[in-house]
């Protein structure tokens, strides 16, 4: 079977299965909820990146002499890694200030709107009650 083909003969595969009565859950009912948006604080801590040494380990039997030769790679190239690590850090901390001032531009354009929705009612209640008195 072709690559292109076998969408298609999925599909229909599982609508015969349908019809027999098969997959009968509702896909719906499968939906798993975003979690909830990160705060600021924690995008900002997220953002600067600090690798930590500690983390170099082995769980294999013979771990210890493992996490030395790892430890010794590490060190080795943590000039490569440090600048890497220091690039993306830059980069994530602009963006997260790029981000703070969109949030506080998109703010102050929501309240905007608001006060001009609400002087466009009072306007228009206005309009209303001279052509009720006419």
């Amino acid at each position: 079977m072709k690559p292109e083909a076998a969408v298609a003969a999925a599909r229909a595969s599982v609508a015969l299965r349908r019809a027999d009565g098969g997959y009968s859950e509702d896909p719906e009912t499968w939906r798993i909820e975003p979690p909830e948006r990160p705060s600021t604080d924690l995008l900002l801590e997220w953002a600067i990146i600090e690798p930590d040494m500690d983390l170099v380990t082995s769980t294999r039997r013979l771990g210890a002499p493992i996490s030395w030769v790892k430890r010794v790679v590490v060190h080795l190239i943590r000039q490569y890694t440090g600048q890497l690590a220091s690039q993306q850090t830059r980069v994530n901390v602009h963006l997260m200030g790029r981000l703070g001032e969109l949030d506080e531009r998109l703010a102050d354009l929501n309240h905007r709107v608001a006060d001009l929705e609400q002087a466009d009612l009072g306007h228009r209640v206005a309009e209303l009650e001279d052509s009720g008195r006419a």
